[in-house]
């Protein structure tokens, strides 16, 4: 029986700009830490080897200090032969970065076609030698022989139909398994996800985006002998948490409901939230949502909110509240007018006018401007009552 562990998409050594300062980091380090936690898994599960379908890293160009990095957690996998297949991200050309990797002798860069046996069992690459091939990387696999071993194809790329137009790094996955192979191990889609019980795509183990789909995962395949149907199991191995939500805010009382949800939400640290919130508030209701995304955005890795839709429910006593003679009350009038138009008006003469504060405005912006008037003064009269 041949066990082994199926994974792809590591991408060591990406960016991941948009998470600020020290989050940042974190989310980079986990990259390297996944692999520290497939090891563990690997050893306790007893695999004969293990399997990264492409894009090991995220880029050819990544710096000594990333390889460096990944010599140390590869070689946390030992004995465990490490067969590592080039993808789109690290394509097996002149300049990649698998050529100079330099990793333990256990780990195998499959920079050709040569088949690697394991255990009994043939392993057979179709690396990508450039970002982008026109032509199946598995149009050379040979068909089964009499008397071959269990056999296993490792590919990076897409399994959509052959259509109209260029398209790259397309895989004839039916046309792999009717040469006889037992399993097709497969990477480039970043959620785990099965196109039959011999075709599997693992996913990234760690996410690297909102609008992945099942990320996270390792799968441990088992193959009793040839022509057996693979055994697969999923695992679990992502720490960090990626959510993307709608929230309907229709209700002043929805941001409560939406504060208990944020705050109900294990391991924030480690969490990645990104809303959109859609409806309409109070004055109020306004201050006190954007005073808890202020403190959420301290507390998780990232918080991305999109207000677009949201928009602010102001009444007429909400309005007089800020009326009057004053600073306050006039450019509470201008913005109000501004708010109510497409665009906010000319500026008037007065010395207190649209000109004041920034010239015409759209009436987004205005909407914004009088709910910050809203914060101001409902924040002034808070700390007035507290002395």
């Amino acid at each position: 029986m041949l066990r082994f562990l199926h994974t792809a998409d590591w991408q060591l050594g990406l960016k991941l700009a948009f998470i600020p300062g020290d989050r940042g980091a974190i989310a980079r380090a986990e990259r390297f830490e996944v692999v520290r936690r497939i090891a563990a898994l690997a050893k306790a599960r007893d695999v004969h080897a293990v399997v990264v379908a492409g894009d090991v890293f995220d880029d050819n160009a990544v710096g000594r200090d990333t390889i460096q990095r990944a010599r140390d957690v590869l070689d946390e996998l030992a004995p465990i032969p490490v067969l590592l297949l080039p993808g789109n991200h690290d394509a097996g050309g002149p300049d990649s970065v698998l050529r100079r990797l330099g990793a333990g002798k256990h780990v195998t860069a499959l920079l050709d076609h040569a088949s690697v046996e394991v255990a009994g069992a043939r392993f057979y690459p179709c690396p990508l030698l450039r970002r982008h091939e026109r032509d199946d990387p598995t149009r050379d696999l040979p068909a089964r022989a009499p008397g071959d071993p269990v056999r296993v194809a490792i590919a990076h790329g897409g399994l959509l139909d052959f259509g109209e137009g260029e398209s790259y790094n397309r895989i004839d996955w039916l046309g792999v398994l009717a040469k006889g192979f037992d399993y097709l191990a497969l990477g480039d889609w970043h959620g785990t996800l099965s196109f039959d019980p011999r075709v599997w795509y693992p996913g990234a183990p760690e996410a690297t985006r909102f609008k992945e789909k099942r990320p996270g995962n390792v799968l441990v395949v088992e193959i009793d002998e040839p022509g057996a149907k693979p055994r697969v199991e999923e695992v679990l191995v992502q720490r960090t948490r990626w959510i993307s939500r709608r929230e309907p805010l229709d209700d002043d009382s929805h941001v409560d409901a939406l504060a208990a949800w944020l705050e109900g939400l294990e391991q924030k640290s480690m969490t990645l939230v990104e809303l959109t919130l859609a409806g309409a508030l109070s004055p109020a209701a306004r201050v006190k949502l954007d005073a808890l995304l202020e403190r959420k955005e301290e507390e998780l890795m990232l918080l991305r909110v999109s207000t677009d839709e949201l928009h602010d429910r102001a009444s007429e006593a909400d309005f007089q509240e800020l009326a009057g003679d004053g600073v306050v009350g006039r450019a509470a009038v201008i913005l109000r007018a501004a708010a109510s138009a497409k665009t906010a008006p000319s500026p008037p003469a007065d010395p207190l006018s649209a000109a004041s504060v920034d010239g015409a405005k759209p009436a987004g912006e205005a909407e914004d401007a009088l709910r910050l008037l809203h914060r101001f003064v409902l924040e002034e009269r808070a700390a007035e009552a507290n002395g």
